[in-house]
């Protein structure tokens, strides 16, 4: 409960004679500090000061002051107390409206605090003390201190325009201790340096203490009064270059006869486009500097040629999408055979759009596959589809990031970024954009373009996508980005990982050949002026003929030009009445096309030891990969030809590894191994190979050499093998599959761990090869080695590899 204050005190402290007997009552003050002769006042609003204020009353009115060091603390203890206070003497005490006290203090003497303490029972805290003895080393010194104190203080208060009144009461105290308690008021220093002031044990410190504090002051006031006429200054000549453009404007209108000039045109152009905000102040400062040039100065041209970028821009133009998901699947298969994933992620996206009713956060879409599975052709199909503007940014071979982001408009012939450019050409803000060739950008000393294209990438950051050219955020959230690309290990880490990438397999050949009959012909025929049912007819028998023997690819692109060129040709026959309408048969292809490229199967012939046939991906399909090894007399050296990767030639090491491991069970004594030179070639040498995916090809040659059992060419293996024998799974199983059935293979197979890969696979593929999974490598040597040597017949091939020249292996 609180006590009445007390208002008024009567008791001067020179007349107080103090005794040190008993504890005074102390008062934690938070954020100011009286010192010895000042007078202070001071609000109080805790209980626990309120309390001490009340007990000083019985004390002479006597208070000890002490600065609690966290201001903001509210429940104060004696260890938040300092060890020095000050001894003031309450003066007068007034109650506010809000329950807080003013209250005026007048610091009496320096104190040393004996643990201050709150009694139980009490309301306040309490102390004993001592008067505070500051030790004088030198008097003389301590003079010079304070006649120099009194120099700094007379410029200080000239430079805050204290009254002389001060300044003479200062200079009339006679002791060096009273002239620095004096002064330390009026230094703008906080509480706790104040304290620091007090807590000095000789006055030469305490007196260059407060020295140190009136030249930081006098430093601090000078360096601002020198950035007040550095602003004055740049006011000024504001002012001046105001005055000056407002006659030059004026003379403008004059000149132009009052009529609407080209500034004014454009402004209203720009409030009709209706910019942001941010966008619009950018504009105004533009203007605003274009009315200070000449219109013939070159920076006019600069100012002009930006604002007309944003005139151009379709800034709150959006086109309305198509919703209606069976129209949009009708026009897909209408134009693009398969490539169902694709198709099923446009749909759920126009599904979602449908039901949230906003574009926010478009899926930013990477379409990944071998060249000619009209990768490019589908992003075009889907725009048409959706009913949105369609823009294409071509990024292979691009090394500068301003390509991206744009030139800042200090250089010469400056322009927007392509997306800037894209959203321009399309005439809308909420576009499909083709990024094509995403894997094939390069970086150089002008930047990482890849590393530019994060921003533009997350769906979280370019709803304020920044051109270097335009300088203000621009919304891309809306725009439906599609990027394609070769191979996806090319893209940078952090760039993939903004994407959604789906994967598109090469073309089968029962697909391929539906596309050429529903697409590939009868754009073929128009482009070239040609009807099908008055010039040529295209049958099932030539048209395989064509992917047989005239095109080895994953994608269509060669057929298109395969077919094209039949075409043409017809077109120049009937052009010289030469022929009339044909139905074209294998044998009329062959004589448009010229003699086969390719053979009908390119497996090696049966009965070869040594020969395995592999599967190898590439970033244009799958390839059959030959492994051939043949063994020849010498100290046991490896040779590896074929251009192998550090990867491949690892794995051939294992692979001989396991094969040691294994020849006694074939009656071979493993020594031989020291005595035989190894060499292992994998055909068109040309061409680097490498990965981990031999390795099952790979020990499969060297056992078929060791053995001399030949393995049948129309059976492939793919996977990777591990030192103990284990096949480890591996990728790019849809690719290899329809290498393996265009080639002839009968057989594939593959690891354990690719079972679930298999349920991916088109039927054709699963219909045409018996696909086989194993898990060990020894698995596959007892189905294609099944006759491992018992000990007696195991002596007799001893015998036989010993006397036979290892060389001869075929």
């Amino acid at each position: 409960m609180k006590k009445t204050p007390i208002i008024e005190t009567d008791v001067a402290p020179e007349t107080l004679a103090l005794d040190l007997s008993h504890e005074f009552p102390l008062l934690p003050l938070r954020d100011a500090l009286v010192t010895p002769g000042a007078s202070t006042r001071i609000l109080v609003g805790r209980d626990i000061s309120q309390n001490a204020i009340h007990a000083s009353h019985e004390y002479h009115d006597l208070l000890l002051l002490a600065l609690q060091p966290d201001p903001d603390k509210e429940a104060v203890t004696s260890e938040d107390l300092p060890d020095v206070g000050v001894l003031a003497h309450v003066q007068s005490v007034s109650p506010l409206p809000n329950g807080c006290w003013r209250v005026l203090l007048e610091g009496v003497v320096v104190v040393d605090l004996a643990g201050p303490v709150k009694k139980e029972g009490s309301s306040y805290f309490s102390s004993f003390i001592a008067l505070r003895r500051f030790v004088v080393a030198d008097e003389s010194n301590v003079k010079k201190i304070a006649a120099e104190g009194i120099k700094l203080f007379f410029r200080y208060a000239e430079i805050q325009n204290l009254s002389q009144d001060l300044v003479n009461d200062v200079k009339a105290k006679e002791e060096p201790f009273a002239e620095f308690m004096s002064m330390l008021p009026f230094i703008r220093v906080s509480p706790a340096q104040k304290q620091k002031v007090l807590e000095q044990k000789s006055l030469d410190d305490l007196g260059l203490l407060v020295n140190s504090y009136l030249h930081a002051a006098i430093d601090a006031e000078n360096v601002a009064e020198h950035v007040r006429e550095d602003v004055q200054q740049k006011m000024q000549q504001n002012q001046k270059d105001w005055f000056i453009g407002e006659q030059i404007r004026m003379l403008q209108n004059e000149i132009s006869d009052g009529g609407t000039d080209e500034i004014s045109s454009l402004t209203e152009k720009v409030k009709a486009k209706k910019f942001s905000q941010a966008i619009q102040e950018k504009l105004d400062e533009e203007f605003s500097r274009m009315r200070l040039m000449q219109p013939a100065s070159p920076e006019y041209a600069v100012s002009r040629n930006y604002i007309d970028w944003f005139l151009a821009l379709p800034y709150g133009v959006y086109t309305e999408t198509d919703l209606d998901l069976k129209k949009v699947k009708k026009n897909l298969d209408e134009k693009h055979y398969g490539l169902d994933k694709v198709k099923d992620r446009i749909l759920e996206y126009i599904a979602v759009l449908k039901l949230t009713k906003s574009e926010n956060k478009a899926p930013i879409i990477c379409l990944v596959g071998p060249p000619g599975v009209g990768k490019t052709t589908l992003v075009r199909s889907i725009a048409e589809a959706l009913g949105r503007n369609f823009a294409r940014v071509t990024l292979g071979g691009v090394q500068d990031e301003a390509e991206i982001r744009g030139h800042r408009r200090t250089y010469i012939g400056s322009m927007p970024g392509r997306f800037v450019q894209a959203l321009r050409h399309a005439k809308c803000m909420n576009p499909v954009i083709l990024l094509d060739e995403i894997d094939k950008m390069g970086s150089d000393f002008r930047g990482d373009p890849a590393s530019a294209m994060l921003e533009v990438l997350d769906p979280e950051l370019n709803i304020d996508f920044t051109d270097h050219f335009m300088e203000v955020g621009l919304d891309f959230s809306k725009a439906l980005f599609i990027a394609t690309a070769n191979a996806e290990d090319q893209i940078p880490a952090p760039l993939a990982d903004r994407l959604e990438i789906v994967r598109l397999p090469g073309y089968y050949p029962h697909e391929k050949l539906l596309i050429a009959q529903n697409y590939l012909i009868p754009k073929v025929m128009l482009r070239c002026g040609l009807s099908s049912e008055k010039d040529l007819t295209f049958d099932e028998d030539s048209v395989k003929t064509i992917l047989r023997e005239y095109t080895r690819e994953a994608g269509v692109r060669e057929l298109e030009r395969m077919i094209e060129t039949i075409v043409r040709k017809h077109a120049k026959e009937i052009v010289m009445g030469k022929t009339s309408k044909v139905i074209l048969s294998p044998k009329l292809a062959e004589k448009y096309l010229g003699v086969p490229r390719f053979l009908e199967s390119r497996l090696p012939k049966p009965g070869k030891f040594g020969v395995i046939t592999g599967l190898a991906w590439t970033s244009v399909g799958g390839e059959i990969l030959l492994i051939e090894c043949k063994l020849l007399s010498g100290r046991g050296h490896l040779l590896l030809t074929g251009k192998l990767g550090d990867v491949m030639k690892e794995s051939a090491q294992i692979a001989l590894s396991l094969v040691r491991e294994r020849l006694h069970r074939f009656g071979i004594d493993p020594a031989v191994v020291r005595k035989t030179d190894i060499h292992i070639h994998v055909p068109e040498g040309a061409v680097p190979k490498d990965g981990p995916s031999a390795g099952i090809a790979l020990t499969l040659a060297l056992l078929s050499a060791f053995t001399r059992t030949p393995v049948s060419p129309d059976v492939a293996f793919t996977g990777e093998v591990s030192l103990t024998g284990d096949l480890l799974p591996i990728g790019g199983l849809n690719e290899k599959a329809l290498a393996a059935l265009g080639a002839g293979v009968k057989t594939l197979y593959i690891p354990k761990q690719n079972e679930k890969d298999v349920a991916e696979l088109p039927m054709p593929a699963r219909k045409g090869l018996k696909i086989h999974t194993k898990e060990h490598i020894d698995e596959l040597i007892r189905i294609l080695f099944p006759s491992e040597q018992k000990s007696k017949k195991g002596a007799a091939t001893k015998k036989t590899f010993s006397k036979k020249d290892p060389s001869e292996t075929d």
